[in-house]
């Protein structure tokens, strides 16, 4: 017996969640990395792996969100940058 489509659908949404979550930590749209995962996972997924941070941003030590290169402290938890 063939699998219903809507079945489908939510194990791609499913899916689609890992290379969205991973190519958002590195500043990246979780919504577009969504909706790609989702229609092309085996394609999506070593793309977000093999991503690098967005140019000019660093990674917070405390909290790990990205910030300008620039800023004196992270925008998210204070912690000042040296």
């Amino acid at each position: 017996m063939p699998i219903p489509l809507i079945y489908m659908i939510i194990i791609a949404a499913g899916i689609g969640l890992l290379p969205a979550y991973i190519a958002s930590r590195k500043g990246r749209s979780f919504l577009a990395w969504w909706i790609y995962g989702a229609l092309f996972f085996i394609i999506a997924l070593p793309h977000s792996l093999f991503l690098s941070m967005e140019q000019g941003s660093k990674r917070c030590g405390f909290c790990g969100a990205t910030s300008k290169m620039s800023a004196p402290y992270c925008r998210k938890c204070g912690y000042e940058f040296m």
